[in-house]
């Protein structure tokens, strides 16, 4: 063997997980209710149980056509744990995607990249990997098992770095808030479309599909009925994007329309409208669409960000957008932030 394949092999290598790849049987516990997804899988599709030291943290379809994850399916479990000070810089592959029936320690780069996407995909291109499922709403292994590629979708820089950061962490506070405080269980699934059109590299045959848009459908479950609650996100993948609240039903409905056949995120036993955790005297809801009233907050607080962004770039105090990334990243967004 050639000392340079060698070399890469052992480099690709660096960055393995072992996953549980062809049935959700050994992490069903991140559905809520069970209930996996419908209407996703159609054919070139893995179910991965994401499996990292010998523990499984959460759950993900991935389309091996496109080379990016359906959905993940997680829960929200930081409310116990302190702050993530750091994050990791290491990206996961996963070799058991593979079609092939060779030992994992065999496969070529090549093999691995006929079903999968790998770190030199989304080199020298305008797109970023981004988290479906958050590190930031895991702890120590659980946060690290989330740095998978299998896990990641490229998204616009700005949408990714800005837009979607500032929803998660608005989107985590809440949940801590307004459902796992109040002793419920926070289920998601995290989502992205693929496009026909946009693909990554450009120079590549073995393209990743870049998705047009990204959702969360959110569910709080509890044993008293009056406490649950779900609702959900849907977002182009684009820096001037523009996040929408829905329903569940809402989103099942777009998503439905966006993949031409029926889609379903949760069980039919869910809450259909938007439900506070908030209870008076007597036990009824306070604010019954609170999640609207956190939403206006959160995009009057982007408007604002995007003006100043634009403001700074504007007067050569920033550098172009598409290299925020580099400077927004984990600490220093909240640095850029204060200075701002």
């Amino acid at each position: 063997m050639d000392w340079r394949v060698l070399l890469g092999c052992i480099s690709l290598w660096a960055g393995l997980v072992l996953a549980e790849v062809g049935s959700f049987d050994e992490c069903k516990q991140y559905f809520c209710k069970e209930f996996q997804p419908f209407g996703f899988q159609i054919s070139h599709w893995a179910q991965i149980c994401q499996r990292y030291n010998r523990q499984y943290h959460f759950a993900t379809l991935y389309d091996k056509a496109n080379r990016i994850p359906y959905w993940s399916a997680y829960i929200l479990s930081v409310a116990n744990c302190p702050d993530q000070t750091s994050r990791k810089r290491q990206w996961f592959v996963e070799p058991q995607v593979s079609p092939s029936t060779e030992n994992e320690s065999t496969l070529s780069e090549k093999e691995l990249r006929f079903s999968q996407a790998i770190n030199e995909d989304y080199e020298d291109t305008s797109y970023t990997r981004g988290h479906l499922n958050p590190y930031s709403f895991q702890c120590d292994d659980s946060s690290t098992a989330t740095f998978t590629l299998t896990n990641a979708v490229p998204m616009e820089p700005y949408f990714n770095q800005v837009r979607w950061h500032k929803l998660e962490k608005n989107l985590k506070r809440q949940l801590i808030e307004n459902c796992i405080s109040k002793r419920g269980t926070a289920y998601l699934v995290t989502g992205a479309v693929p496009s026909d059109n946009e693909k990554i590299p450009k120079t590549d045959e073995d393209k990743v599909s870049v998705p047009s848009h990204i959702w969360t459908a959110v569910s709080c479950d509890h044993p008293d009925n009056n406490r649950k609650f779900s609702f959900a996100f849907l977002a182009e993948n684009k820096a001037a994007s523009r996040l929408q609240l829905m329903s569940v039903e809402q989103l099942n409905s777009e998503l439905s329309r966006l993949y031409s056949r029926t889609i379903k995120i949760f069980s039919n036993d869910l809450p259909k409208e938007f439900r506070s955790t908030s209870f008076n005297g007597s036990g009824a809801p306070k604010s019954p669409r609170w999640f609207e009233t956190e939403l206006d907050k959160f995009m009057k607080e982007m408007i604002r960000w995007d003006r100043l962004i634009w403001q700074l770039t504007d007067l050569k105090l920033l550098v172009l957008v598409t290299n925020i990334p580099l400077i927004c990243d984990g600490m220093g967004f909240d640095l850029v932030q204060k200075i701002i």
